[in-house]
């Protein structure tokens, strides 16, 4: 399997961005509504360490991702001959990396502006921005919140969507993502 996307398929290094990426973000909202029902400690607060190097990870990820996804541009849609759903398909990948950028965001600049910490993996912490703002916190915490409740049903669309093209359109939508084409 080559590494770089075709006009017809995607490479390796597409295929892996996709998968850790749905890797992490599974993990990540699981570890979110652990953490939504632990009480105070010091095991909330290394999940909640772990959960805040993980979603930096998520962002620097997509960030690459995103480089890489200009330079290779896109491969052909499997079928050419549906060319609004392309565009609704095409719309609807953009708004899943904008969710996906948004939500490490929020939840960044809610604990920076909390006077909290965000740790990379012990490494190092990443740089104060936002000054101590409890208000800043609270909203961007919400903003967090609903995030992750509105990603839920985009996922789960996406999921249904590619199985559609694969059971339903008996494309190669599908197998291309899985690096079976």
């Amino acid at each position: 399997m080559q590494l770089k996307d075709t006009t017809d398929t995607f490479g390796l290094s597409s295929i892996l961005f996709h998968w850790v990426t749905a890797l992490l973000i599974i993990g990540l909202f699981i570890m979110g509504q652990i953490l939504e029902e632990m009480p105070r400690g010091p095991e909330k607060g290394e999940l909640m360490d772990l959960h805040k190097s993980l979603g930096m990870l998520l962002l620097i990820l997509v960030f690459v991702r995103l480089a890489w996804r200009i330079m290779q541009g896109f491969p052909q849609a499997a079928n050419s001959s549906a060319t609004f759903l392309n565009i609704v398909s095409r719309l609807w990948h953009w708004a899943l990396l904008i969710i996906i950028v948004a939500i490490p965001v929020s939840g960044f600049i809610s604990s920076d502006a909390g006077f909290s910490d965000v740790p990379f993996f012990g490494l190092f912490t990443f740089p104060d921005i936002v000054s101590f703002d409890h208000q800043l916190h609270e909203q961007f915490e919400d903003i967090h919140g609903v995030l992750t409740k509105i990603i839920v049903p985009l996922v789960l669309i996406h999921v249904l969507a590619a199985f559609k093209h694969h059971f339903w359109d008996k494309d190669a939508t599908l197998k291309r993502m899985i690096g079976m084409n």
